[in-house]
């Protein structure tokens, strides 16, 4: 069990649209607009979901975002394989939504697709966002942080068509437009530093980083989580300065590798200025990292996939990383064709983000075995219903669960519960790393002994 070394929670957001059945319709224009195809998702959904709060008996929290996107932000998790679970738990709790919704929706001939893709047609950006625990007074260089976000961005993209038809490795990339910002809705940025740490401030901060594009494989999931959470040990434990790359400038750095990753860009380590490449920036900061868990093999992903990343070899991790089976599948239906342009590779990676077990790609490349998988379907339907056990997300699912089944209101948040039927006084879970709360104990035995409405 490869164990983080703080509390990690994702959050996705999900484009939406929607299509006639039959091809004979008439009409180039989706048959429901976005707000309309979202109300159909969301209308079967369970009482828990329904309430304002959002939150499921998993600890996670599923809600309609800014824009009109369905948004699953997982619960917090202390183990990679639960990150992952989570993660693809939110994917199949939003499938399950659409399944219904459009087995309602047969007789009006109209099919609902949801992708877990990181723009949509009118320009607009969203994706995955990371939450990462921190110490409060740990001496965290945002500069080197984000310097080598932009070159994780790469390495752990989902892979793009352009406007005209080139490849590049991140989706996200090309709407970066800042190092850190408090406002991630109109700017974006790889760091959103609004001050948000849902916890005990004395102790902790989170970091929330925006720059990630949201990923098919699990394998990119657990490598992006991975090495996030081991580049911020090697600050909290005082790494010097002269063993970390400082980009001059990590947006144009960021927009420069995400097509030529062997560019090289000006920097400093320390003092001296140095000129580097997003494979040498990330292969010298992982061999930094201290010698630990490893249950997925990811350092060797690491190396591989900087080995292809150096070598042009776009198509060595197709079972691993999304950039390389994309373009692995985009160069098959393009064929002798001058770019991935064509109609056939635009719905080759519509597919590839689509959810969809029958349209989608990833549960067939998944069961023929040419993904790896990483965890079972017997964990994610665990993580679909059941939180993470080491963390606060346990006691709040409880809470979730128990007023659920007894049909009672409450107010959840990240870092409380209240029962409101009957008011009760506030909990607060101050500490993510609370699993057992002598309150919670006692509020789930009160709301047992309450008469079901």
């Amino acid at each position: 069990m490869t164990r983080l070394g703080r509390v990690c929670g994702l959050e996705t957001e999900y484009g939406v649209t929607s299509v006639y059945i039959s091809d004979d319709s008439g009409s180039e224009e989706p048959p429901l607009d976005v707000e309309a195809a979202v109300k159909e998702i969301f209308a079967s959904t369970e009482r828990a979901v329904r309430v304002p709060h959002g939150f499921l008996s998993n600890g996670a929290r599923l809600y309609v975002d800014i824009g009109e996107h369905p948004e699953y932000a997982g619960p917090e998790c202390l183990d990679l394989a639960d990150v992952v679970a989570q993660d693809l738990a939110g994917d199949a709790i939003i499938q399950d939504l659409v399944d219904i919704a459009n087995n309602n929706l047969v007789n009006r001939g109209i099919r609902i697709h949801v992708l877990k893709t990181n723009a949509d047609s009118w320009g607009n950006s969203f994706g995955c966002h990371e939450n990462y625990q921190y110490g409060a007074n740990a001496p965290i260089s945002m500069p080197a942080f984000v310097s080598f976000l932009a070159a994780r961005q790469i390495l752990c993209g989902s892979g793009c068509i352009d406007e005209e038809g080139k490849y590049c490795f991140s989706a996200r990339a090309r709407y970066i437009t800042e190092a850190a910002s408090a406002d991630p809705t109109h700017n974006k940025a790889f760091i959103n530093t609004k001050e948000e740490p849902h916890a005990d401030s004395s102790r902790w901060r989170r970091l929330h980083v925006t720059c990630a594009d949201s990923a098919m494989l699990p394998v990119t999931v657990a490598l992006r989580t991975f090495l996030a959470d081991r580049f911020l040990r090697l600050l909290e434990e005082g790494t010097r300065e002269e063993d970390l790359f400082v980009l001059d400038d990590p947006v144009a750095a960021v927009k420069t590798w995400n097509y030529d990753p062997n560019a090289r860009m000006s920097a400093w380590q320390g003092d001296r200025p140095v000129e580097v490449s997003c494979p040498e920036l990330l292969r010298e900061s992982v061999n930094l990292f201290p010698e630990g868990d490893d249950e997925f093999g990811l350092r060797d992903v690491v190396a591989r996939g900087l080995a292809a990343l150096t070598e042009g070899d776009l198509t060595a991790l197709s079972g691993e990383l999304d950039w390389s089976l994309k373009y692995q599948l985009l160069s098959h239906v393009s064929a002798g064709e001058a770019n991935f342009a064509g109609a056939k590779a635009r719905r080759v990676e519509l597919a590839f983000h689509d959810l969809s077990r029958q349209y989608g790609l990833r549960e067939r490349l998944l069961k023929s075995g040419s993904v790896k998988p990483l965890v079972s379907d017997s964990c994610i339907a665990r993580a679909k219903a059941i939180p993470p056990a080491n963390t606060r997300a346990l006691l709040r699912g409880k809470v979730v669960e128990a007023c659920d089944l007894a049909d009672r209101s409450a107010s959840i948040g990240w870092s409380y519960v209240r029962l409101d039927d009957p008011p009760s006084p506030q909990i607060d879970l101050l500490n993510p790393l609370e699993s057992e709360s002598a309150e919670i104990s006692e509020l789930l035995a009160k709301i047992e002994n309450l008469e079901q409405k």
